[in-house]
């Protein structure tokens, strides 16, 4: 028998008998983002929850005291993205065109669920940066942003120092190389956005130049399923050529509308009520310009439904 200590809002809660179906609703989603920040893909995620919590079911009878439900969790389902992310490795390499990573639709106005974990420094375009991290690189960069982890924690995690965890986040963060700047204000975002949206639909780009940077960059993930641009875009003069054939081929008889995506605004394109594209962007607060445009339309990473 399994003897778990939780606390819960503020007081000590003894599970002599763990029933793990109700600990998999009351941590489900959790996990679940806390997978998906390592991986960058929710279905992903969603079978290394579901998974660890089959093997719990399978030992629940052993003897074992546990006394942080969270941190054994974390523990395991950190050991198995571990695996994941260095087996994704080639496979990504193979990957036809960009991998980017599956975008989370969190809802439709300016007020996200909760069940996504909110930081600034895990919104989709540092998912993207992530990308450029080793595995233990990300895991340490995860679990001190998202979790708000120690570095004594974190080392037991990773089965390392604590001071080998130090330097493991402080390569992440040099390679992460984002300024500790905020985004800008959710406001101005969907501002903007909207004005991005009004050029798509009436194809009228050269509207929206002037949030362009002069070195955007656009990068599309079709997964080898949707033609798009396999290769990154650079410049104002290209990327603006290519939203105008996005907006005159592949927007007909579809709409926009701004989104809650990754914990800050971006555009859902939708034909028939089903989801079709998803602009993600990358700004620049203090010159107020989009940096990044980042283009998902393969239709894999386009099912996952609202958490």
């Amino acid at each position: 028998m399994i003897c778990i200590i939780l606390e819960m809002e503020g007081f000590m809660m003894l599970f002599n008998e763990l029933n793990i179906e109700d600990l998999y609703k009351e941590y489900k989603n959790y996990c679940i983002s806390i997978a998906y920040y390592l991986l960058g893909s929710m279905t992903d995620a969603e079978d290394i929850v579901q998974d660890t919590f089959l093997k719990l079911k399978e030992h629940e009878n052993i003897s074992e005291d546990i006394t942080n439900f969270k941190a054994y969790i974390n523990k395991m389902i950190v050991n198995r993205c571990m695996n994941e992310l260095k087996s994704s490795r080639k496979r990504k390499e193979n990957y036809i065109g960009t991998w980017l990573p599956e975008p989370v639709l969190q809802t439709f106005n300016s007020e996200p669920l909760d069940n996504l974990i909110q930081s600034d420094q895990l919104s989709y375009s540092y998912m993207v940066l992530m990308e450029n991290l080793l595995p233990k690189e990300r895991i340490a960069y995860v679990l001190r942003n998202a979790l708000g982890l120690k570095h004594s924690e974190i080392a037991d995690i990773l089965k390392t120092t604590t001071v080998n965890s130090r330097k493991i986040l402080s390569r992440a963060q040099i390679k992460m190389g984002r300024k500790s700047e905020k985004d800008l204000t959710v406001s101005l975002q969907k501002n903007y956005i909207e004005q991005f949206i009004w050029a798509l639909s009436n194809g009228d780009i050269q509207g929206v130049t002037h949030l362009l940077s002069n070195d955007v960059l656009f990068a599309a993930d079709g997964g080898g399923k949707v033609r798009t641009a396999i290769n990154i875009i650079e410049g104002k003069e290209r990327v603006v050529a290519l939203i105008l054939g996005i907006s005159k081929k592949f927007f007909f008889g579809k709409s926009a509308t701004a989104a809650m995506i990754n914990n800050q605004f971006g555009i859902v394109v939708t034909e028939n009520e089903k989801v079709t594209g998803v602009f993600c962007f990358d700004w620049n607060s203090s010159s107020r310009k989009i940096n990044k445009i980042f283009y998902v339309v393969d239709p894999d990473k386009l099912t996952y439904k609202p958490i």
